[in-house]
């Protein structure tokens, strides 16, 4: 009942700024219409300085000069920073470094960095007391999923578990190592597994020649075990896996038909400025509308230019480089690869309904 009570709450919320957002110019606006009604949707009093503390001192060097927005206490100590922003702001790594600097100063375990309407959870996997680049949960406030909601039952004030936190956050680490895997097997992997069928010494050549096999399997296994592992694993898809547990097609044997099945994922590849990024691709029977959000990268899905045009505003923010951020992702940001590394941009699965197939049986080679 509770976590339905959450996504009800949020839901009002969500509403509430997409309503106002045209106002949520500044950092106050932001924090009265967005993210203090958050905080409260949590069960924290944001009047309560027991509870909720405003400009919290987090210096090292115990100055007073250093001051994080918020911070979440719980028996006099604080146990989450929120550093917020106006929801005009693109969070940067700008950001996350003021926050990552907040949270190394105290013995706190969790980290939100918000501009009202994306939230991005951080913690200290890698290293304690040393706030991790990546954040291991993200909300967005206008595009709501009720089972990453759910996960914010932990960070309630009545069901606050750092545990259970640290547990999902562990789970989805893993997750993303996997999907890293089934993309790019690593050399261990790949060693690892050649070495279960092969009795010859796996060199070099081996492991060249195990790669795209390891992949493919690995692939092939969640395709095959998607309904199983979702009987008895609902922790782990709730904590975001969707990426490995909605690969629901299968490989077609006539290449030539039409696919069978639509909403088949691929990994597609975009290089822009030095940068390198790995997203999900979702194939589908025809392409209605341009803005079809078909991409998901850092847990979002978006459209495909809509994709295009965030990362290149990030990268050119980065850069400080003034210039418009061109759109053309179908046909000049996205490509995908088949099993022998040829690329392609991602708009010849528009062109052609059918390369979706000739690709599965390709990588499944």
């Amino acid at each position: 009942m509770w976590a339905m009570g959450l996504i009800d709450e949020f839901d009002a919320i969500s509403k509430q700024i997409s309503q106002q957002q045209q106002w949520m110019t500044t950092e106050q606006a932001t924090i009265n219409v967005a993210i203090h009604p958050f905080i409260r949707a949590l069960g924290y009093d944001t009047n309560n300085l027991a509870e909720v503390r405003p400009e919290y001192t987090a210096d090292a060097k115990s100055s007073g000069s250093e001051r994080v927005d918020y911070a979440i206490m719980r028996g006099g100590v604080p146990v989450i920073f929120i550093e917020a922003k106006a929801s005009n702001i693109v969070l940067n790594e700008n950001h996350w470094k003021q926050l990552h600097h907040y949270f190394n100063a105290e013995e706190v375990r969790f980290g939100i960095l918000t501009n009202g309407i994306e939230y991005r959870f951080y913690t200290d996997l890698n290293k304690r007391n040393i706030m991790d680049k990546e954040p291991f949960l993200t909300i967005d406030m206008l595009k709501l999923e009720e089972r990453l909601v759910n996960e914010l039952e932990s960070f309630t004030r009545n069901g606050f578990d750092a545990e259970r936190i640290i547990a999902s956050a562990k789970i989805q680490r893993i997750v993303s190592l996997l999907l890293q895997e089934m993309d790019r097997p690593s050399e261990g992997i790949v060693k690892h597994f050649a070495g279960q069928v092969y009795s010859g010494n796996v060199n070099a050549r081996v492991v060249q020649e195990f790669t795209p096999l390891v992949r493919a399997a690995l692939n092939k296994f969640v395709e095959q075990n998607t309904v199983t592992y979702r009987h008895q694993h609902n922790l782990v898809e709730s904590v975001g896996t969707r990426l490995a547990l909605e690969l629901e097609a299968e490989v077609i044997e006539d290449a030539d038909e039409p696919i069978a099945l639509d909403n088949v994922q691929i990994p597609v590849y975009a290089y822009y400025e030095g940068e390198d990024f790995t997203a999900q691709f979702k194939v589908k029977h025809g392409y209605k509308r341009r803005n079809d959000k078909v991409i998901l990268y850092e847990g979002t899905w978006e459209s495909v230019s809509g994709w295009a045009k965030k990362l290149k505003t990030r990268i050119h923010e980065k850069l400080n480089m003034k210039k418009a951020a061109e759109t053309a992702g179908w046909t000049d940001f996205w490509y995908y690869k088949d099993a022998k590394r040829k690329e392609g941009p991602i708009d010849d699965f528009r062109k052609d309904p059918a390369l979706v197939n000739r690709y599965l049986r390709n990588i499944n080679q």
